[in-house]
């Protein structure tokens, strides 16, 4: 990969990085409320189940189903957002990382890199041929190296 795209692709990884973390820090709070949004917000409006239904075009027990798929987890986004919009609102949707993509990257990198050389270290430390200093090094090398491609990080077994 040419140098100019490793910038870019580090540069869209930063950014996307510094959107999630703003993400992250809202998440804990945004826990859905028992009953889901769409019950919630509905009652807390004063709303009953026919007048939203009857905004959203629907039946009343139709309503009722999606609440509870809302509930159970099982609703569409574009349900949801189609309540949403008649409860006057928006869906705020996101897959936000518990870690910032790079650290993600970085992490895997590190762990295929001190499998790929734990035989190795071990053997050549039996022969005092490597310090733990030399040993470290060539970790970071590998793991410099698997960064540079990171499509193949997800390729190696039980690098979890």
């Amino acid at each position: 990969m040419a140098p100019a795209s490793k910038r870019m692709r580090k540069l869209g990884l930063e950014q996307l990085d510094r959107r999630l973390n703003e993400l992250r820090q809202f998440t804990p709070r945004l826990e859905a409320p028992s009953r889901g949004w769409i019950a919630t917000i509905r009652t807390a409006l004063g709303m009953s189940q026919g007048q939203l239904a009857e905004r959203m075009g629907v039946s009343r027990q139709a309503i009722g189903q999606l609440e509870q798929r809302e509930a159970e987890g099982s609703i569409t986004l574009n349900a949801l957002r189609q309540a949403a919009q008649a409860l006057g609102g928006i869906v705020a949707y996101a897959v936000v990382p518990d870690e910032p993509l790079g650290q993600t990257l970085e992490d895997k990198a590190s762990r295929i890199a001190r499998r790929l050389t734990t035989s190795v270290r071990h053997s050549m430390r039996l022969e005092d041929q490597e310090t733990d200093s030399d040993a470290e090094a060539r970790i970071q090398e590998i793991v410099q190296e698997l960064l540079a491609s990171p499509r193949a990080l997800w390729s190696y077994p039980d690098a979890e």
